[in-house]
């Protein structure tokens, strides 16, 4: 006769339903969100100290590559500026949010084992991935205007506006993650979907480019591309005031916030209908 197991079975439940998004939650366990973005600064940083620096010597050397082939086409990309500066600023800012995308897309599943052992909002995760991503912003910004001043290029009076900017790509970032997290929770695949949609858009956004050699016609969609006013405004904000678009920052902060609350949205079905692939 087979005996009955004695093993006693946890079930690791929040004390209400479960909402993905809890601004009383998230103060509750604001200890423990201290100590997941305090995990993953020291993971980047104090683990492998060349990762701050990787963040502009990669752009570094792509800008020397694109500038050459710009240089032997004579092509002109519509910049007002130097255009090592320009593509420069460009690819920083858009590995930077790159980079947190992909972070955030998996910081659920890096965390999984955690919540396995006690109950925590998942939504922590992503959001100790993209407060600890402040100091790159800082060291990007810094080392833009580092490379400006060296070409004799003043920063901007509209420097203020950076913080704005930043922010938005921030939230931006968080945003596609938050997307691309419950999606890969449903298939692994696409994070090869997620990669190859960053790629595309390196070269749909204007990183390389200025939106101005546009015709009026693309122009008047292209700002669809929540990119095109995080990048204009970077760039508006620290060397080229005349490219401010207000317009454009503006349908940014609008489609990034939508796509915040589609993104919390499909994470909470994730969770709650894939949660054990995760």
């Amino acid at each position: 006769m087979t005996e009955t197991s004695q093993k006693t079975v946890t079930h690791i439940r929040p004390e209400k339903s479960e909402r993905i998004f809890s601004i009383s939650e998230i103060w509750k366990f604001r200890p423990l969100l201290k100590q997941l973005t305090s995990r993953n600064i020291q993971t980047r940083i104090l683990n492998s100290p060349i990762t701050l620096l990787w963040g502009f010597i990669r752009p570094g050397i792509m800008t020397l590559a694109f500038f050459y082939i710009r240089r032997m086409a004579n092509a002109d990309f519509g910049s007002s500026v130097p255009y090592a500066l320009f593509i420069f600023s460009g690819l920083c800012l858009w590995f930077l949010f790159a980079e947190i995308t992909v972070q955030v897309a998996g910081s659920i599943s890096t965390d999984a084992s955690l919540s396995r052992k006690v109950y925590f909002p998942r939504i922590l995760s992503p959001i100790s991935v993209v407060l600890g991503r402040w100091i790159d912003c800082i060291v990007i910004v810094a080392a833009i205007i580092v490379f400006q001043l060296f070409m004799g290029i003043p920063v901007s009076t509209s420097f203020p506006f950076i913080f704005l900017v930043m922010a938005t790509l921030l939230l931006l970032a968080f945003a596609s993650g938050l997307i691309f997290a419950a999606l890969v929770a449903v298939h692994k695949d696409y994070r090869k979907i997620l990669e190859t949609v960053l790629y595309l858009g390196l070269f749909l956004s204007p990183v390389l480019f200025s939106k101005s050699i546009l015709p009026l016609v693309i122009q008047k969609y292209y700002i669809a591309n929540p990119m095109v006013g995080v990048l204009s405004g970077m760039r508006g904000a620290l060397f080229e005031p005349a490219s401010i678009d207000i317009i454009a920052w503006l349908v940014s902060v609008g489609i990034t916030f939508t796509l915040t609350i589609v993104g919390l949205i499909m994470l909470s079905w994730a969770i709650h209908n894939h949660g054990d692939k995760i």
